[in-house]
């Protein structure tokens, strides 16, 4: 749980930098996603697991991690669904389905936030289990993970720390590194997209980030 006397300084040093502090953006995520239907949900679920896998996916095919194999195709899979294609509704289930039957689901260990494949595997998972039920906690929990990812790239920046200013403390600064509030932007972003396209989600604009004005 959040320490408040930490929580209360990383807001207000975070604040005079005109940053945002991630408690405030998963507060404000969960309120909004709460007024929204499972489509959007899934979309906002997915768009976060999206741009987790693309990082991996961007590096030279001999990095690639080998859970891309299997969780692409997951995803893609969500993608279809949403888009109405029948057959790859099917396939959100069966994935689903067939990952609670692996030795991966039953033999795993305690879930670390800073296990990059892991934060791209469960917000692929996450994003599969929001579309199959529309659960609030599924979409917001898959933007954890994006989060989590956010903040692992973040630390092995060697030359963040001593850029700190000497008034902002560690953790604040930790929290202020450009990759960490790039993506609590981009949820952000997410999030008021949905909200004003509302019925039916604009699938291609989340799907796509890098192609977003």
């Amino acid at each position: 749980m959040e320490d408040p006397i930490r929580a209360d300084l990383a807001r207000a040093e975070l604040g005079e930098l005109g940053l945002k502090y991630f408690v405030d953006v998963r507060t404000t995520a969960r309120r909004l996603l709460e007024n929204m239907r499972r489509p959007a949900r899934t979309a906002f679920a997915a768009a976060a697991a999206e741009r987790r896998l693309r990082e991996d996916e961007c590096l030279p095919a001999s990095e690639h991690r080998a859970y891309l194999t299997t969780w692409r195709p997951v995803l893609d899979a969500v993608w279809g669904a949403l888009a109405g294609d029948a057959e790859a509704s099917r396939g959100v289930c069966r994935a689903v389905g067939h990952y609670y039957l692996t030795p991966e689901y039953h033999e795993r260990q305690h879930e670390s936030p800073a296990d990059a494949d892991g934060n791209a595997i469960m917000a692929v998972l996450y994003s599969a289990e929001c579309f199959l039920h529309g659960c609030l906690d599924f979409a917001a929990w898959a933007g954890w993970r994006a989060f989590d990812a956010a903040t692992v790239r973040a630390a092995s920046d060697q030359d963040w720390p001593h850029r700190r200013p000497p008034d902002i403390s560690p953790y604040s600064w930790e929290l202020a590194h450009p990759t960490v509030q790039a993506e609590l932007d981009r949820q952000m972003e997410d999030l008021e997209v949905l909200d004003e396209a509302g019925e039916v989600p604009p699938i291609e604009q989340l799907r796509n980030p890098v192609e977003r004005s």
